[in-house]
Parts: C-alpha cells; sequence; structure tokens
C-alpha cells in the first residue's frame, strides 16, 4: 500500500559498520543524493559524554556514513551539523571526542546551527506558527544520524527527537513543557530526507537520553521516513509506539506514516530491553506531573 514506508534493520557492530550501513541505506530505499549536491548531516552532541556511552554520535559511524558518500558520488559539499543546548556545547565536543580529523579526511565541514544564518518559515505547526529555520537546510539533502536512546522526557529519542535538535535556540529547555507539538514542528520545518539510526551501541533506562545505561543493541535502522523510522525503533526499544505522542502527533501531521515494512534482520531478531522498570515510570509520571502545576 502507498503510505508502507520501508524500514532496514541490519545487526552490526563498529568493526564492521561501513559494510553493514551501505546494506542498510540500500534495504532502507537509499540515498536520492545528487553529484555536486550540498548534503547536511545532523548528528546528535546532547551533553559532555564519551562515545561509548552510547549517549552521542559515534565518530566510527559517521565516518562510515562520510565514506559512503565519497564513494557512490562526486562534488559533494558535506556539512556536519548540530546546535548548542542547555548543556551541550558541540564546538568543542568535535575537538574533544575525535571528530575533526574525520571532518578532515572525508572533506566535511563543520557548522554550528545556532551560529549559521537563519530564515523563518511558515509551517502552522503545533506549537510554532513561523519557525526560525537555519538557512543551510532551505538548499541542502537532510541525513539525521540519531542515537537509538531512551528519553526522561519523550520515552525514545531517535529521528524525530534528533530534528528537535536543529532548532538554533540555545536553551531549548523552555520547550520541554510541550516537547511533542516542538518535535513535530521541528520535523515539519526540516524533515529529513534519509535516516540512519545508529543502535550499536544505544542507550536505556530512565536517564536518557545523556545519562542512561549503555545498551548494545548492535543494529542498525535505516529508512526514508522518519515516523516509520521511529516507529520501528520504538518496538526495537520495547516500546509501543502508539504510546509515544510525538510519533502520533507526527503522523497524524503528515510528517510521515506509521505503517512499515521491515528488511533485512526482522524487530523480533535484534529486540532489546531499553526500558526502566516501573517504579522509575512511576518517579517519572510524577515529575511530568509536578512539572504541568508549575506556572
Amino acid at each position: 500500500m502507498k503510505d508502507v514506508k520501508c524500514v532496514s534493520i541490519v545487526r552490526s557492530g563498529y568493526d564492521h559498520v561501513y559494510t553493514n550501513l551501505r546494506r542498510a541505506i540500500h534495504l532502507g530505499g537509499g540515498l536520492n543524493v545528487k553529484d555536486h549536491e550540498s548534503v547536511v548531516i545532523k548528528i546528535n552532541l546532547c551533553d559532555f559524554r564519551t562515545p561509548e556511552t552510547g549517549a552521542i554520535t559515534h565518530p566510527i559511524f559517521l565516518e562510515a556514513v562520510l565514506r559512503y558518500l565519497r564513494e557512490n558520488y562526486q562534488g559533494l559539499k558535506i556539512y556536519v551539523v548540530e546546535s548548542d543546548a542547555t548543556v551541550a556545547r558541540p564546538d568543542l565536543f568535535i575537538r574533544w571526542f575525535g571528530f575533526l580529523p574525520i571532518l578532515q579526511k572525508w572533506g566535511a565541514v563543520w557548522r554550528n546551527l545556532s551560529k549559521e544564518k537563519t530564515v523563518t518559515k511558515d509551517i502552522n505547526g503545533l506549537y510554532f506558527q513561523k519557525l526560525e529555520v537555519p538557512q543551510i537546510f532551505e538548499d541542502s539533502y537532510c541525513i539525521t544520524l540519531p542515537k537509538m536512546k531512551t528519553s526522561s522526557v519523550t520515552k525514545i529519542s531517535c529521528a524525530l527527537k534528533n530534528q528537535f535538535g536543529c532548532i538554533p535556540t540555545r536553551r531549548k529547555i523552555v520547550f520541554h513543557p510541550k516537547i511533542d507539538d516542538v518535535i513535530v514542528d521541528a520535523n515539519l520545518a526540516m524533515r529529513p530526507n534519509f535516516c540512519i539510526v545508529d543502535g550499536i551501541i544505544g542507550m536505556g533506562g530512565s536517564q536518557g537520553p545523556a545519562f542512561g545505561v549503555p545498551l548494545p543493541a548492535h543494529v542498525i535502522v535505516a529508512g526514508g521516513d522518519p515516523v516509520a523510522v521511529d516507529t520501528v525503533c520504538a518496538r526495537i526499544m520495547g516500546f509501543n509506539p502508539f504510546f509515544i505522542g510525538h510519533i502520533q502527533k507526527a503522523a497524524k501531521s503528515n510528517v510521515g506514516s506509521t505503517r512499515y515494512k521491515v528488511l533485512g534482520n526482522q524487530i523480533k531478531e535484534v529486540k532489546a530491553n531499553f526500558r526502566w522498570s516501573i517504579l522509575e515510570a512511576f518517579v517519572i509520571k510524577v515529575g511530568e506531573y509536578l512539572q504541568s502545576r508549575v506556572k
């Protein structure tokens, strides 16, 4: 059926990541990139956490994506991007965690979205009617490169949530009371063309997306529809996507479809327990309620 989207699942470790990433991209529908085009890769640098924690993009994973682009397309202008956040200073993180030599090796340019020129985009969203968008997205093919993580605020943090990080405002914590709506709006304004989720080392537990438990799920998930990709990721992680607000709202806002066809490995073959205990879930719900009562 027309609204059923292909999503690939491929088992992988970091030792053979390039071969497996190439397969995941192919099974997920492939990239619609043209030679000499501008490509933006949105990584995840949410906090001062090393790659082995599962909190941030692993440099090895980014290098595999850059290699794939250079070996399959000619003359691309490649930009690797992230924005400042309440506790994130990506200009420092790319130096501390070994990203700069990789960018230089593959001819990619680092851009901090919080310092880029913006354009005002009419989106008629759930929270914003207009949104300031870094201009670099307007003329580029966007690949989002999220981690497979839990989140104490949104349950999971994958492709849709990664685009929330494209909003150039530094104190994005102010959006947390309406975060599901703002995630949808970010994707209405800056919807990725292709998603490649790194679940080789993900993050589970109640303290995600920065301070959870590293979880080696050994999986790559890829596809062109961020809603379908996140629906599959939720099921892999042990969550019911029907109860994840930003996935359902994104589907209703026509960001994408929750209907999917899995290619490669099947969900039951790679399913892992990312979830937290009943007690932790209760504490989180109480915290959310108390936060909603604060005027």
